[in-house]
């Protein structure tokens, strides 16, 4: 009997799935609450499942509860929430709800290395991907980072790898899924919007070794208490990284040098100024994805190669250009507190900052002690920017301009700064409030500061 699967957004991931399932000649349920028009515009390849005899899509509401009698599975998009009514009945009838992420994993044999944290996750997945790659090996780089791995399963095969970059939201609909390797490179408080606690938002992000055996790797921050406590429920064999000591296992850089240490030798790898990418969180990164490389098998020349030469990901704290003396940096990813507490630690000159956007319930506390010390204009827009001016008046700081869109944002800064300036945008929120993900928030960041230059 063909299976029917109701997929629920129309997201990347939702018609990835889609199109994997109609492949494999199951009968598909497509549901969005947007518009058509929206969705089709974003993906017309949507027209062509119409003309498949098993596909039915339902956009521009909530699908009834009563199409549950038909549905063996439901597939959900990482960004819709689990309290929505067909979600909980799907739950409530018995009926397994899955992510993509589950989906892809069920379908192939191609070993996943997985990882997951609050912050650097898109740098360690991309620098890791690419030390894959330099060592021969297939690789594919996925999940949270871009690309679904639904998009690649019937081209890999079981000599590849995918390595993956997996959120708190694709955790919280696995039931099977199994990386052969993974990290969690630290927690702070994020998502919590969704989540509600802390508690909730820790136990989904270990979810990451739920299924691991005492064969399989687990990468841990040394220097996060948090991880390391959290790392305890793992069977796992169980690597660290650490920027402040020496370990018995693992790689930490001491004195300016990056060591690996697999248990019976130390090994130098290089000096931390010969890194690609630059600052103490770098460094970490750096560490993360040079623990997983090299104990899943990859040699020392191979990764010190690629540490070398690799230069950073697009919107994480990307140089944007200097112009009448005054340089721009791109953090359009700084989608929480702690990123931007980052950034800006990363930048040496005076700062203006521009943040805002859509509320995650954080507390900007901390975020804005430091921008009493740090930073000389905020700019502030979006649904937070009057948590964060409140925020900041707490903190003494009232050198503050609310704006009410990006080319306002970027106009006030360019007028405001002076030569020596930084403008930095880290917003320390999501950006749905305003687009559909932080990549567009700073692509249109980039083109308004260039515009005219």
């Amino acid at each position: 009997m063909r299976k029917t699967t109701l997929v629920i957004g129309a997201a990347r991931s939702g018609v990835a799935v889609t199109e994997l399932l109609l492949d494999q000649e199951e009968s598909v349920v497509l549901t969005d609450t947007r518009t058509s028009g929206i969705i089709l515009k974003e993906f017309p390849q949507i027209l062509d499942y119409e003309k498949r005899p098993f596909f039915e899509s339902i956009f521009g509401m909530q699908p009834s509860l009563d199409i549950l009698n038909i549905i063996d599975e439901v597939v959900v998009s990482p960004g819709v929430p689990l309290i929505i009514p067909i979600i909980k009945a799907a739950y409530e009838q018995g009926i397994p709800v899955i992510g993509e992420v589950e989906a892809a994993y069920r379908l192939t044999k191609t070993p996943f290395i997985a990882i997951t944290g609050t912050n650097g996750k898109t740098t360690t997945t991309t620098l890791l991907g690419e030390i894959f790659k330099a060592s021969g090996r297939g690789t594919y780089v996925v999940g949270n980072i871009g690309d679904p791995i639904t998009k690649y399963i019937e081209s890999s095969k079981e000599a590849d790898v995918f390595v993956t970059e997996i959120s708190s939201f694709q955790l919280e609909t696995i039931q099977t899924f199994h990386p052969k390797a993974a990290a969690i490179l630290n927690l702070t408080p994020d998502h919590l919007d969704r989540h509600l606690t802390m508690e909730n938002y820790v136990k989904a992000k270990g979810r990451i070794f739920e299924n691991q055996t005492e064969e399989d790797l687990l990468v841990l921050n040394a220097d996060d208490d948090l991880v390391c406590r959290l790392g305890e429920q793992a069977i796992s064999k169980k690597a660290y990284f650490s920027y402040l000591k020496p370990l018995d296992y693992g790689a930490w850089c001491q004195d300016g040098k990056l060591y690996v240490n697999n248990g019976e030798e130390i090994v130098f790898v290089c000096r931390e100024d010969e890194l690609g990418i630059i600052g103490p969180h770098n460094t970490m990164n750096a560490l993360a994805a040079l623990t997983l490389a090299y104990f899943s098998g990859v040699t020392i020349d191979v990764i010190v190669n690629v540490l070398k030469s690799f230069e950073g990901v697009e919107h994480r704290l990307e140089w944007v250009g200097c112009f009448s003396g005054v340089t721009y940096i791109n953090d359009s990813k700084g989608t929480n507190t702690n990123a931007t507490i980052t950034a800006l630690n990363a930048v040496e000159t005076p700062i203006i900052l521009l943040a805002g956007g859509y509320d995650k319930k954080e507390d900007y506390s901390d975020l804005m002690e430091l921008v009493a010390k740090r930073v000389k204009r905020l700019i502030v827009l979006g649904v937070t920017a009057n948590d964060l001016i409140k925020a900041a008046h707490q903190k003494g700081f009232t050198n503050i301009i609310k704006v009410e869109n990006y080319e306002e944002a970027v106009a006030v800064a360019k007028a405001e700064a002076v030569v020596g300036d930084t403008v930095l945008l880290s917003p320390a929120c999501a950006s749905w409030d305003m687009f559909d993900n932080y990549e567009i928030r700073g692509k249109i960041f980039k083109e308004l500061v260039t515009k005219n230059q």
